[in-house]
C-alpha cells in the first residue's frame, strides 16, 4: 500500500509544486490585497478585485511584512513561476481562504489523516478561538495538514478519499487526540 501511496505522489510532483506556487502566491498577494493594493495584472484583477484599492505602494503591519517575506523566501527557493498573464489560480479551496481572518502559509512538507475516527470538530477563520466557524472535520473525513503551524493552530483541509475539497479552516490541534484510520506524508 505504501509504495502505491508514494507512487502517486511522485507521480503528482509537478501538479503539487504547482498547487504549492499558487497557494503561495494567494497567501503574499492576499496580505498586499488586504493593505489596498491595486493589482494590475489579469490574474491579480481576476482573484483581487480592486476595490477599495488605494494604490501601487502599500505598506504592510510588521506581522504581515514578515510573513510576505517569508513566502517570497520559500517562493525562491521552490522556484515558483506564477504565470500573472492567467485568469485562475489552482486552489480547491479558494473561495473559503476570502472568509479567512488569518492567512496560512503553506509549508514544504505535508501529510494526512485518512479517515478521521474522532468526532465532528470545528474549523475557524483564524488561529483564535473567537475566529467564526467556516468549516468542520466529519467523522470519515480525509484531512491535510500543509500549512505551517501557528502555536497549537494549524489551517487544514478535509476531503474524501476521492481527495476533493469539502472544507477547510483553522484547527486547535490542542483540543483533540488524532485518531485516523491511517496516515501518509
Amino acid at each position: 500500500m505504501k509504495s502505491i501511496v508514494a507512487a502517486l505522489c511522485l507521480s503528482a510532483a509537478p501538479a503539487l509544486a504547482s498547487d504549492t506556487c499558487h497557494d503561495l502566491w494567494f497567501t503574499r498577494n492576499a496580505l498586499i490585497d488586504r493593505a489596498g493594493y491595486c493589482f494590475g495584472s489579469p490574474l491579480g484583477q481576476a482573484v483581487f478585485d480592486n476595490t477599495g484599492c488605494i494604490g501601487k505602494s502599500v505598506s504592510l503591519p510588521p506581522q504581515d511584512a514578515r510573513t510576505v517575506a517569508q513566502v517570497k523566501q520559500m517562493e525562491a527557493r521552490i522556484g515558483c513561476r506564477v504565470n500573472n498573464r492567467q485568469t485562475y489560480l489552482n486552489l480547491d479551496d479558494l473561495y473559503l481562504r476570502y472568509q479567512l481572518w488569518d492567512l496560512p502559509v503553506h509549508d514544504e512538507f505535508e501529510g494526512a489523516c485518512l479517515g478521521w475516527l474522532g468526532p465532528v470538530m470545528g474549523l475557524r477563520s483564524g488561529h483564535r478561538p473567537d475566529a467564526p466557524l467556516v468549516g468542520q472535520i466529519n467523522p470519515g473525513d480525509y484531512i491535510k495538514f500543509s500549512h505551517i503551524p501557528i502555536g497549537s493552530w494549524t489551517y487544514v483541509t478535509t476531503s474524501g478519499p476521492d481527495w476533493r475539497f469539502i472544507s477547510g479552516g483553522w484547527l486547535d490541534t490542542s483540543l483533540y487526540e488524532e485518531r485516523c484510520r491511517d496516515f501518509a506524508g
